[in-house]
Protein backbone atom coordinates (compact mmCIF):
# COMPACT_ATOMS: atom_id res chain seq x y z
CA UNK A 1 0.00 0.00 0.00
CA UNK A 2 2.73 2.48 0.88
CA UNK A 3 4.44 2.03 -2.60
CA UNK A 4 1.35 2.24 -4.20
CA UNK A 5 0.53 5.81 -2.25
CA UNK A 6 4.55 6.94 -3.70
CA UNK A 7 3.71 6.12 -7.05
CA UNK A 8 0.52 8.36 -7.30
CA UNK A 9 2.41 10.68 -5.34
CA UNK A 10 4.88 10.92 -7.96
CA UNK A 11 2.61 10.78 -10.79
CA UNK A 12 1.00 13.89 -9.10
CA UNK A 13 4.02 16.17 -9.45
CA UNK A 14 5.31 15.09 -12.74
CA UNK A 15 3.69 17.84 -14.22
CA UNK A 16 4.53 20.66 -12.28
CA UNK A 17 8.18 19.38 -12.75
CA UNK A 18 7.95 18.89 -16.52
CA UNK A 19 6.67 22.43 -16.83
CA UNK A 20 9.74 23.93 -15.42
CA UNK A 21 10.84 26.43 -13.14
CA UNK A 22 10.89 30.18 -14.45
CA UNK A 23 13.37 32.43 -13.42
CA UNK A 24 16.52 33.90 -14.77
CA UNK A 25 18.81 31.23 -16.43
CA UNK A 26 22.39 33.62 -17.41
CA UNK A 27 24.89 32.92 -14.71
CA UNK A 28 26.04 36.42 -15.90
CA UNK A 29 23.09 38.28 -14.53
CA UNK A 30 22.91 39.72 -10.95
CA UNK A 31 20.10 38.17 -10.26
CA UNK A 32 20.56 34.36 -11.43
CA UNK A 33 18.74 31.44 -10.36
CA UNK A 34 20.81 28.24 -10.94
CA UNK A 35 17.42 26.63 -10.20
CA UNK A 36 15.67 28.17 -12.84
CA UNK A 37 14.82 25.96 -15.92
CA UNK A 38 12.86 28.38 -17.53
CA UNK A 39 13.56 32.04 -18.65
CA UNK A 40 10.98 34.46 -17.66
CA UNK A 41 12.75 37.35 -19.08
CA UNK A 42 13.50 38.45 -15.28
CA UNK A 43 17.55 38.99 -15.56
CA UNK A 44 18.98 41.88 -14.24
CA UNK A 45 22.70 42.70 -15.13
CA UNK A 46 25.20 45.36 -13.42
CA UNK A 47 26.21 48.22 -16.06
CA UNK A 48 28.51 47.28 -18.94
CA UNK A 49 31.11 49.30 -20.31
CA UNK A 50 33.38 48.73 -23.62
CA UNK A 51 34.52 50.74 -26.15
CA UNK A 52 33.92 49.55 -29.89
CA UNK A 53 36.98 49.17 -31.92
CA UNK A 54 37.74 51.78 -34.01
CA UNK A 55 38.53 50.66 -37.70
CA UNK A 56 38.64 54.06 -39.88
CA UNK A 57 37.09 57.04 -40.63
CA UNK A 58 35.08 57.12 -43.42
CA UNK A 59 35.27 59.16 -46.58
CA UNK A 60 33.97 62.59 -46.42
CA UNK A 61 31.57 61.45 -49.98
CA UNK A 62 30.24 59.15 -47.03
CA UNK A 63 29.73 61.47 -43.71
CA UNK A 64 26.08 60.55 -43.06
CA UNK A 65 26.29 56.62 -43.15
CA UNK A 66 22.95 56.02 -41.86
CA UNK A 67 22.27 51.79 -42.58
CA UNK A 68 24.54 48.68 -43.07
CA UNK A 69 24.21 45.19 -43.56
CA UNK A 70 26.53 42.21 -44.06
CA UNK A 71 26.33 39.70 -47.01
CA UNK A 72 28.42 37.37 -49.53
CA UNK A 73 31.26 38.97 -47.54
CA UNK A 74 30.67 42.33 -48.43
CA UNK A 75 30.07 45.04 -46.01
CA UNK A 76 26.92 47.27 -47.59
CA UNK A 77 25.51 51.02 -46.34
CA UNK A 78 24.11 53.96 -47.76
CA UNK A 79 23.24 57.29 -46.71
CA UNK A 80 20.29 59.14 -44.71
CA UNK A 81 17.72 60.96 -46.54
CA UNK A 82 18.38 63.69 -48.93
CA UNK A 83 21.03 62.10 -50.37
CA UNK A 84 21.92 59.52 -53.95
CA UNK A 85 19.67 56.87 -54.10
CA UNK A 86 22.89 54.27 -53.81
CA UNK A 87 24.33 51.59 -52.49
CA UNK A 88 27.99 51.58 -51.39
CA UNK A 89 31.06 48.44 -50.50
CA UNK A 90 33.11 49.68 -47.82
CA UNK A 91 36.49 47.97 -47.50
CA UNK A 92 36.11 46.49 -43.94
CA UNK A 93 39.26 46.72 -43.07
CA UNK A 94 40.14 50.70 -44.14
CA UNK A 95 36.46 51.99 -44.81
CA UNK A 96 37.04 52.66 -48.23
CA UNK A 97 34.84 52.74 -51.07
CA UNK A 98 35.25 49.96 -53.24
CA UNK A 99 31.65 49.96 -55.57
CA UNK A 100 28.94 51.88 -55.73
CA UNK A 101 25.57 50.86 -57.03
CA UNK A 102 22.21 53.48 -58.20
CA UNK A 103 19.08 51.98 -57.30
CA UNK A 104 16.63 52.55 -60.13
CA UNK A 105 12.90 53.86 -59.32
CA UNK A 106 13.70 54.75 -55.61
CA UNK A 107 13.44 57.77 -53.98
CA UNK A 108 15.83 58.75 -51.02
CA UNK A 109 12.92 60.52 -48.74
CA UNK A 110 14.59 59.55 -45.53
CA UNK A 111 16.60 56.10 -45.90
CA UNK A 112 17.73 55.01 -42.59
CA UNK A 113 18.72 51.31 -42.00
CA UNK A 114 19.41 47.82 -44.04
CA UNK A 115 18.23 44.45 -43.44
CA UNK A 116 18.23 41.24 -45.26
CA UNK A 117 16.96 37.85 -45.50
CA UNK A 118 18.40 34.85 -47.40
CA UNK A 119 17.49 36.25 -50.46
CA UNK A 120 16.96 39.83 -50.29
CA UNK A 121 17.91 42.86 -49.18
CA UNK A 122 15.40 45.84 -47.66
CA UNK A 123 15.89 49.44 -47.51
CA UNK A 124 13.92 51.39 -45.04
CA UNK A 125 12.42 54.36 -46.48
CA UNK A 126 10.84 55.31 -42.68
CA UNK A 127 12.80 58.06 -41.64
CA UNK A 128 9.95 60.30 -39.67
CA UNK A 129 11.65 63.07 -37.43
CA UNK A 130 8.25 64.94 -37.98
CA UNK A 131 6.27 62.22 -36.89
CA UNK A 132 3.71 62.54 -39.88
CA UNK A 133 4.93 60.26 -42.55
CA UNK A 134 1.52 58.80 -44.66
CA UNK A 135 4.28 57.49 -46.82
CA UNK A 136 6.53 55.13 -45.74
CA UNK A 137 8.15 52.33 -47.33
CA UNK A 138 10.65 49.80 -47.78
CA UNK A 139 12.47 48.61 -51.17
CA UNK A 140 13.11 45.02 -51.44
CA UNK A 141 15.97 43.89 -53.56
CA UNK A 142 16.89 40.33 -55.33
CA UNK A 143 20.38 39.54 -53.67
CA UNK A 144 21.46 37.92 -56.85
CA UNK A 145 20.78 40.58 -58.60
CA UNK A 146 22.25 42.76 -56.84
CA UNK A 147 25.62 40.97 -57.38
CA UNK A 148 25.28 41.57 -60.71
CA UNK A 149 25.46 44.99 -60.40
CA UNK A 150 21.65 46.28 -61.03
CA UNK A 151 18.56 45.95 -59.00
CA UNK A 152 14.83 46.73 -59.65
CA UNK A 153 12.92 47.17 -56.32
CA UNK A 154 10.05 45.72 -55.05
CA UNK A 155 7.91 47.81 -52.93
CA UNK A 156 6.24 47.47 -49.29
CA UNK A 157 4.55 50.19 -47.97
CA UNK A 158 2.97 50.21 -44.89
CA UNK A 159 1.80 51.96 -41.61
CA UNK A 160 1.77 51.42 -38.16
CA UNK A 161 -1.63 49.79 -36.56
CA UNK A 162 -1.41 52.45 -33.38
CA UNK A 163 -0.72 56.09 -35.12
CA UNK A 164 -3.37 57.55 -35.54
CA UNK A 165 -2.34 61.51 -35.01
CA UNK A 166 -0.04 62.61 -37.63
CA UNK A 167 -0.05 66.38 -36.28
CA UNK A 168 4.05 67.39 -37.10
CA UNK A 169 6.37 67.30 -34.13
CA UNK A 170 9.99 68.09 -35.58
CA UNK A 171 12.49 65.58 -33.19
CA UNK A 172 8.78 65.18 -30.26
CA UNK A 173 7.30 62.57 -31.31
CA UNK A 174 7.46 58.39 -30.69
CA UNK A 175 6.75 57.89 -34.50
CA UNK A 176 10.24 58.10 -36.09
CA UNK A 177 11.39 54.94 -36.79
CA UNK A 178 15.18 54.25 -37.69
CA UNK A 179 15.98 50.79 -37.16
CA UNK A 180 14.48 47.02 -38.80
CA UNK A 181 15.72 43.38 -39.29
CA UNK A 182 14.23 40.16 -40.70
CA UNK A 183 13.54 37.58 -38.49
CA UNK A 184 10.95 34.07 -38.76
CA UNK A 185 9.98 35.48 -42.43
CA UNK A 186 8.94 38.67 -41.09
CA UNK A 187 10.51 41.73 -41.06
CA UNK A 188 10.50 43.89 -37.69
CA UNK A 189 10.91 47.14 -36.62
CA UNK A 190 12.00 49.46 -33.77
CA UNK A 191 10.62 52.99 -33.37
CA UNK A 192 12.57 56.00 -32.29
CA UNK A 193 10.99 57.76 -29.42
CA UNK A 194 12.06 61.46 -29.32
CA UNK A 195 10.10 61.95 -26.04
CA UNK A 196 9.84 58.92 -23.90
CA UNK A 197 12.97 57.01 -24.95
CA UNK A 198 11.31 54.10 -25.18
CA UNK A 199 11.14 51.79 -28.44
CA UNK A 200 8.36 49.92 -29.83
CA UNK A 201 8.42 46.70 -32.03
CA UNK A 202 6.33 46.22 -34.61
CA UNK A 203 6.06 42.97 -37.07
CA UNK A 204 5.27 43.39 -40.73
CA UNK A 205 5.42 41.12 -44.00
CA UNK A 206 8.31 40.96 -45.81
CA UNK A 207 6.59 41.11 -49.09
CA UNK A 208 5.43 43.72 -51.57
CA UNK A 209 2.14 45.15 -51.13
CA UNK A 210 0.51 47.75 -48.96
CA UNK A 211 0.68 46.26 -45.25
CA UNK A 212 0.27 47.41 -41.64
CA UNK A 213 3.03 47.52 -39.47
CA UNK A 214 1.48 45.27 -36.07
CA UNK A 215 2.89 46.55 -32.57
CA UNK A 216 3.67 43.50 -30.22
CA UNK A 217 5.67 45.33 -27.38
CA UNK A 218 7.96 48.19 -26.49
CA UNK A 219 10.62 48.36 -23.95
CA UNK A 220 12.45 51.53 -21.90
CA UNK A 221 15.77 51.95 -23.88
CA UNK A 222 16.88 54.94 -22.24
CA UNK A 223 17.25 56.62 -25.27
CA UNK A 224 16.95 56.95 -29.52
CA UNK A 225 17.43 53.40 -31.45
CA UNK A 226 18.97 54.09 -34.04
CA UNK A 227 19.47 50.30 -36.14
CA UNK A 228 19.15 46.83 -35.58
CA UNK A 229 20.26 43.53 -36.73
CA UNK A 230 20.41 39.96 -36.08
CA UNK A 231 23.09 37.24 -35.75
CA UNK A 232 22.25 34.13 -37.83
CA UNK A 233 21.46 32.07 -34.53
CA UNK A 234 18.90 34.45 -33.50
CA UNK A 235 20.57 37.40 -30.80
CA UNK A 236 19.31 40.79 -31.45
CA UNK A 237 21.49 43.83 -31.22
CA UNK A 238 19.70 47.78 -31.08
CA UNK A 239 22.28 50.25 -31.50
CA UNK A 240 21.05 53.69 -30.29
CA UNK A 241 22.15 57.35 -27.82
CA UNK A 242 20.58 59.32 -25.93
CA UNK A 243 20.02 62.70 -27.09
CA UNK A 244 19.79 64.31 -23.67
CA UNK A 245 23.22 63.02 -22.57
CA UNK A 246 25.07 61.83 -26.11
CA UNK A 247 25.56 58.46 -24.29
CA UNK A 248 26.00 55.32 -27.10
CA UNK A 249 24.42 51.83 -25.96
CA UNK A 250 23.50 48.87 -27.84
CA UNK A 251 20.48 46.63 -26.14
CA UNK A 252 21.33 43.27 -26.74
CA UNK A 253 17.86 41.08 -26.91
CA UNK A 254 18.82 36.67 -26.75
CA UNK A 255 17.48 33.91 -25.19
CA UNK A 256 13.36 34.73 -26.11
CA UNK A 257 10.78 32.59 -27.96
CA UNK A 258 9.82 32.88 -31.43
CA UNK A 259 8.85 36.33 -32.34
CA UNK A 260 8.79 37.90 -28.71
CA UNK A 261 11.66 39.73 -28.86
CA UNK A 262 11.47 41.18 -25.82
CA UNK A 263 10.42 38.72 -23.59
CA UNK A 264 13.70 37.04 -22.82
CA UNK A 265 17.15 38.58 -21.96
CA UNK A 266 17.33 42.03 -22.12
CA UNK A 267 21.10 43.47 -21.06
CA UNK A 268 22.60 46.64 -22.49
CA UNK A 269 25.96 47.78 -23.28
CA UNK A 270 27.17 51.15 -23.06
CA UNK A 271 29.57 52.59 -25.66
CA UNK A 272 30.80 55.37 -24.52
CA UNK A 273 29.93 58.58 -25.94
CA UNK A 274 29.49 61.57 -28.76
CA UNK A 275 33.32 62.26 -28.30
CA UNK A 276 34.54 58.51 -29.36
CA UNK A 277 31.66 57.28 -31.29
CA UNK A 278 30.34 60.54 -33.23
CA UNK A 279 26.73 59.53 -34.23
CA UNK A 280 26.12 55.55 -34.58
CA UNK A 281 23.76 54.95 -37.02
CA UNK A 282 24.42 51.82 -38.83
CA UNK A 283 25.06 48.03 -37.13
CA UNK A 284 25.46 44.68 -39.24
CA UNK A 285 26.80 41.13 -38.04
CA UNK A 286 29.17 39.56 -40.20
CA UNK A 287 30.27 36.38 -38.15
CA UNK A 288 28.69 34.75 -35.17
CA UNK A 289 28.57 37.69 -32.43
CA UNK A 290 31.12 40.55 -34.29
CA UNK A 291 29.60 43.62 -35.46
CA UNK A 292 30.53 46.83 -37.94
CA UNK A 293 29.06 50.04 -36.29
CA UNK A 294 28.50 52.64 -38.53
CA UNK A 295 28.37 56.19 -37.37
CA UNK A 296 27.63 59.66 -38.93
CA UNK A 297 29.11 62.59 -38.84
CA UNK A 298 28.44 64.76 -35.56
CA UNK A 299 28.94 68.24 -35.65
CA UNK A 300 33.01 68.33 -35.97
CA UNK A 301 33.64 64.94 -34.94
CA UNK A 302 33.74 62.55 -38.18
CA UNK A 303 32.35 59.87 -39.85
CA UNK A 304 33.59 56.82 -38.26
CA UNK A 305 33.77 52.53 -38.85
CA UNK A 306 34.06 50.28 -36.12
CA UNK A 307 34.10 46.65 -34.62
CA UNK A 308 33.19 44.75 -31.87
CA UNK A 309 31.65 41.22 -30.60
CA UNK A 310 29.03 40.52 -28.46
CA UNK A 311 29.92 36.80 -27.79
CA UNK A 312 30.87 36.77 -24.03
CA UNK A 313 27.86 38.57 -23.20
CA UNK A 314 25.41 36.66 -24.87
CA UNK A 315 26.77 32.60 -25.03
CA UNK A 316 26.76 30.24 -22.41
CA UNK A 317 29.64 30.75 -20.79
CA UNK A 318 30.93 27.07 -21.10
CA UNK A 319 30.72 28.19 -25.22
CA UNK A 320 33.75 30.97 -24.55
CA UNK A 321 35.33 28.90 -22.15
CA UNK A 322 35.69 25.36 -24.11
CA UNK A 323 35.53 26.14 -27.82
CA UNK A 324 37.10 22.93 -28.71
CA UNK A 325 39.22 21.31 -30.94
CA UNK A 326 41.38 23.58 -33.39
CA UNK A 327 38.56 23.65 -36.98
CA UNK A 328 38.02 25.36 -39.83
CA UNK A 329 35.28 26.99 -38.07
CA UNK A 330 35.70 29.62 -35.09
CA UNK A 331 32.84 28.38 -33.36
CA UNK A 332 29.40 26.36 -33.83
CA UNK A 333 26.37 27.22 -31.56
CA UNK A 334 24.49 25.75 -29.95
CA UNK A 335 26.18 22.10 -29.21
CA UNK A 336 24.53 20.18 -27.97
CA UNK A 337 21.26 21.41 -30.16
CA UNK A 338 17.90 20.44 -30.71
CA UNK A 339 17.67 19.90 -34.85
CA UNK A 340 19.66 23.64 -35.55
CA UNK A 341 23.09 24.70 -34.86
CA UNK A 342 25.08 27.04 -36.87
CA UNK A 343 28.78 27.12 -37.36
CA UNK A 344 31.12 30.30 -37.98
CA UNK A 345 33.90 30.98 -39.70
CA UNK A 346 35.24 33.72 -38.76
CA UNK A 347 37.03 35.39 -41.69
CA UNK A 348 35.67 33.51 -44.45
CA UNK A 349 36.95 29.90 -45.49
CA UNK A 350 38.25 29.18 -48.85
CA UNK A 351 38.59 25.70 -48.34
CA UNK A 352 34.82 24.83 -46.98
CA UNK A 353 33.06 23.24 -49.99
CA UNK A 354 30.34 20.47 -48.41
CA UNK A 355 29.44 19.89 -45.27
CA UNK A 356 27.54 16.64 -44.11
CA UNK A 357 26.38 15.16 -40.63
CA UNK A 358 26.30 11.19 -40.48
CA UNK A 359 25.18 9.32 -37.14
CA UNK A 360 26.41 6.74 -35.32
CA UNK A 361 26.60 3.72 -38.10
CA UNK A 362 28.05 6.42 -41.02
CA UNK A 363 24.74 6.96 -42.35
CA UNK A 364 24.67 10.49 -44.24
CA UNK A 365 21.84 12.10 -42.81
CA UNK A 366 22.56 15.93 -44.43
CA UNK A 367 24.89 17.03 -47.10
CA UNK A 368 24.90 20.19 -48.31
CA UNK A 369 27.28 22.80 -50.78
CA UNK A 370 28.48 26.01 -49.24
CA UNK A 371 28.95 29.43 -50.86
CA UNK A 372 32.96 30.19 -51.83
CA UNK A 373 33.71 31.47 -48.89
CA UNK A 374 31.32 30.73 -46.47
CA UNK A 375 31.52 33.04 -43.35
CA UNK A 376 28.12 30.69 -41.84
CA UNK A 377 26.18 27.77 -42.52
CA UNK A 378 23.26 26.78 -40.82
CA UNK A 379 22.36 22.97 -40.03
CA UNK A 380 18.92 22.24 -40.05
CA UNK A 381 17.74 18.68 -39.33
CA UNK A 382 14.03 19.34 -37.35
CA UNK A 383 11.62 17.62 -39.99
CA UNK A 384 14.11 14.93 -39.84
CA UNK A 385 12.79 12.90 -36.64
CA UNK A 386 16.17 12.07 -35.55
CA UNK A 387 16.70 9.68 -32.11
CA UNK A 388 18.65 12.16 -29.72
CA UNK A 389 22.62 11.09 -29.06
CA UNK A 390 26.14 11.94 -31.16
CA UNK A 391 26.30 12.77 -34.82
CA UNK A 392 29.57 13.72 -36.70
CA UNK A 393 30.01 16.61 -38.66
CA UNK A 394 32.55 16.11 -41.76
CA UNK A 395 33.81 19.27 -43.71
CA UNK A 396 35.27 18.65 -47.26
CA UNK A 397 37.10 21.22 -50.11
CA UNK A 398 36.36 21.36 -53.71
CA UNK A 399 38.21 18.28 -54.33
CA UNK A 400 36.28 16.40 -51.66
CA UNK A 401 39.25 16.12 -49.36
CA UNK A 402 38.57 16.13 -45.40
CA UNK A 403 39.33 19.20 -43.69
CA UNK A 404 37.49 18.52 -41.00
CA UNK A 405 35.42 16.74 -38.20
CA UNK A 406 33.75 17.45 -35.14
CA UNK A 407 31.05 15.35 -32.82
CA UNK A 408 27.55 17.26 -32.40
CA UNK A 409 25.07 15.76 -29.97
CA UNK A 410 21.47 15.97 -30.62
CA UNK A 411 18.88 16.46 -27.68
Amino acid sequence: MKIVCLNLLTLLLLPIVAKGQPGCTDPQASNYNPNATQNDGSCVYDPTFYTPTLIAQLPAAIDEASGLAFFDGRLITHEDGGNDEKLYQLDTTTGAVLTELTIPLADNVDWEDLAESPDYLFIGDFGNNAGNRTDLKIYRLNKNDLLAGSAVPEVIEFSFSDQTDFTPAQNANNYDCEAFLWLNDSLHLFSKNWLDFKTRHYVLAATPGTHIAQLRDSLNVQGQITAADVTADGRIALLGYNVSTSEAFLWLLFDFEGNQVFSGNKRKISLGTALTMSQPEGLAFSYSGTAFIASEKFSLLPQKLFKMNIDEWTLPVSVIEDPGPKMPFSLVFPNPFAGRCTLYFAEGSKDVKRVVLADESGKVIYEEETPHPVYYHTIDVTNKQLPTGPYFLFLYDSKNYQVGAHKLILR
